[in-house]
């Protein structure tokens, strides 16, 4: 087990339903299409991972977003009252995902993976703290490759994106 981590495309239109009524998001993500569903990634145990790819910190330090760290922690939450799991879900608009993902498009791979650094990750609690080990840091890669993709087609498409850990 452990904190899993998703994201979700849905058009305006569904997310402005589900800020009107947070439980049809939950019927939503916990349905038997979602398992398969194009519309969601499952980021798995790389969440902070990529939080920390984007922004060089941890959940722990994060503070107000600037488009980079509102790429899964946006700070917009959908109900307050609606726990996933390990809390609510955090939107972003299908606007603020075109802004986002014209600034994640910028991100060279490359050189971040010249740049990051293991023993930081897991000196600053960077979960699930095995990041030292080069299978996690290639499988980090990989979902975050997933991640830009994922956030192009979004803006492609004009699609607003929720996040949420469970």
């Amino acid at each position: 087990m452990g904190m899993i981590g998703n994201i979700v495309r849905v058009s305006q239109n569904e997310l402005n339903t589900f800020l009107e009524n947070s439980e049809l998001f939950e019927n939503k993500i916990y349905s038997e299409e979602n398992y398969d569903a194009e519309w969601n990634l499952d980021l798995d145990k790389s969440w902070e991972g990529i939080q920390y790819l984007l922004t060089g910190k941890g959940m722990a330090e994060l503070e107000e977003p600037n488009i980079l760290t509102r790429a899964f922690f946006s700070f917009q939450i959908l109900d307050e009252e609606q726990d996933l799991g390990y809390g609510p879900a955090q939107y972003l608009t299908s606007e603020q995902v075109t802004e986002t993902n014209s600034e994640l498009q910028k991100l060279d791979i490359d050189k971040l993976k010249n740049k990051v650094s293991g023993t930081d990750m897991i000196e600053k609690g960077i979960y699930p703290e095995i990041w030292t080990e080069s299978e996690a840091m290639e499988f980090l890669f990989d979902t975050f490759k997933d991640f830009l993709d994922f956030y192009k087609k979004a803006s492609e498409n004009n699609e607003a994106i929720l996040s949420f850990i469970n």
